[in-house]
């Protein structure tokens, strides 16, 4: 088997990425994700959506897909019979997702919504206040309430019960790996944990997605069934699992994407895309790349303007992008915003 043609290095400005190790032409499938290592497709889409595939009804030119599982609905729709005997040999192992299903259909019928909200004291924090301390004695005080017996579920809206069976099916696909330690995996538990951690800068930057990870969690400890509750018994995988979800996702709605092409870059101007076909993530090159270029793709619209592209990166993904193209067109707008009169001094002038 021909080896690729990058490698895994440190990067000049701090990190790993992936460094081609010989010239790579123009189109040429760098790395291929067979699967995510966990997936949701959000309830509103569960139709048109096949829950194996990934395939649109809407290009089959249907409104949406009728295949389901013989034993009844588990809230997931199918494209044809083939994909649905494959979901349920790889992803409903043992029949844990329909039974996960269940549970959770079931408890959203003990679901109260308050008539108020109590905000958590890091809302009203600084960011910089926001220490990893306090954020392991949130997750403490979680545990506890939520190990109570008879302990209510907390009420969650619709995108965070999407949550929570995203959560389910990573828990089910650890699951796997543990009873099953011999057989390789495209993606493992050890090698999601080398993704980059963003617990932190995420809720300093959104300090009120502190309280909706604990609900989640409680509801999820309150919803699993018995097979899977020692994954919750503490708050550890699930606070893994979010935590590298937050800049760590390539989108189907919400879809956690896994292996080499996590390392990829970041760059304005990429020299790698992504392209979707059927559930598996292909990644291919968009030029002619040389020997020691970092290869990089995209996760905003390179086509807006500078500043916007640098602000939903830092939001969204946690960093300030420094790529040659982001330093040419800042200096070009720093530029265009002074002009220097003949006599050396400056006037500012608003463009």
């Amino acid at each position: 088997m021909r080896n690729p043609p990058f490698s895994l290095r440190t990067t000049p400005y701090g990190g790993r990425g992936l460094f081609a190790t010989e010239p790579i032409p123009k189109e040429t499938l760098l790395i291929t994700c067979k699967s995510p290592y966990a997936t949701v497709i959000l309830k509103k889409f569960r139709k048109e959506v096949c829950g194996y595939c990934f395939a649109y009804a809407f290009e089959a030119r249907r409104n949406t897909w009728n295949v389901k599982l013989d034993e009844g609905n588990v809230g997931v729709w199918f494209c044809k019979g083939e994909c649905r005997d494959a979901w349920s040999i790889e992803q409903n192992v043992e029949g844990l997702q329909g039974l996960m299903n269940a549970s959770i259909e079931k408890l959203l019928k003990a679901m109260k919504e308050p008539k108020s909200r109590t905000p958590l004291p890091v809302e009203s924090m600084r960011p910089e206040d926001i220490t990893l301390q306090v954020h392991d004695l949130a997750w403490q005080n979680a545990e506890e309430m939520y190990a109570r017996p008879r302990c209510p579920p907390p009420y969650l809206n619709e995108l965070e019960l999407d949550t929570v069976r995203f959560l389910v099916s990573a828990i089910i696909r650890r699951y796997f790996e543990d009873k099953n330690p011999l057989i390789t995996a495209s993606f493992s538990w050890t090698a999601l944990l080398e993704l980059q951690n963003n617990e932190l800068p995420n809720i300093r930057s959104k300090p009120y997605m502190l309280d909706s990870h604990l609900r989640i969690y409680g509801f999820l400890r309150i919803a699993m069934v018995p097979a899977l509750q020692p994954y919750v018994n503490t708050s550890e995988m699930v606070r893994a699992i979010l935590a590298r979800d937050q800049g760590n996702t390539f989108g189907l709605w919400d879809m956690a994407t896994t292996g080499d092409s996590e390392m990829l870059g970041w760059n304005c101007s990429p020299n790698v895309r992504k392209q979707r076909i059927q559930k598996a993530l292909c990644f291919f090159t968009t030029r002619d790349v040389d020997v020691g270029e970092e290869l990089c793709t995209n996760y905003v619209d390179v086509k807006d303007e500078v500043t916007q592209r640098r602000d939903e990166l830092s939001r969204n993904w946690y960093f300030d992008c420094a790529c040659k193209r982001c330093h040419e067109e800042l200096e070009m707008g720093k530029k265009s915003s002074t002009l220097v009169d003949l006599t050396g001094g400056t006037e500012v002038v608003q463009c």
